[in-house]
């Protein structure tokens, strides 16, 4: 059985796992790469959660190239935690609506190709165990074989 978010997060994510690099600590509802993996069905997930990793590094990337207010060398958010996060869903919002638009962003200077692209891996562990049993129920049953 996985285990579900706490219930404040619950809210918000419903029943969707969190996905965090290894600076994270492993929870429940935060999965992080496994330091050193010793099967097929690990190192699969391994690299599909680094490559999903850097699209979402790669898009908050662009968001706040678009929305330099957002961007810690274009300005700062000096508000409350609760306000700050309408602010950067707001500007999530307008920048899906400019792709469906395709309004091109005005700060982009570099193609997407050439964006830089980093994976860490050094691994903050599991603060209850909780984090590592879910895990390891996820790595066999997406990405194990089937039929093995």
């Amino acid at each position: 059985m996985v285990h579900t978010l706490p219930s404040r997060l619950q809210r918000h994510f419903g029943d969707y796992l969190l996905l965090g690099d290894s600076g994270y600590p492993l929870e429940p509802f935060l999965m992080t790469p496994v330091t050193n993996p010793t099967n097929e069905a690990e190192e699969l997930y391994y690299r599909a959660l680094v490559r999903t990793r850097v699209i979402v590094e790669l898009t908050l990337g662009v968001v706040k190239n678009r929305f330099r207010c957002i961007h810690r060398v274009g300005g700062e958010l000096h508000y409350a935690p609760l306000r700050s996060a309408k602010i950067v869903s707001a500007c999530l919002l307008l920048h899906n609506r400019c792709v469906s638009r395709s309004i091109p962003d005005p700060n982009n200077h570099l193609p997407e190709e050439d964006m830089p692209i980093e994976a860490h891996v050094v691994g903050a562990g599991d603060r209850g165990g909780t984090g590592r049993q879910t895990r390891d129920e996820i790595i066999p049953e997406f990405y194990g074989r089937k039929g093995v």
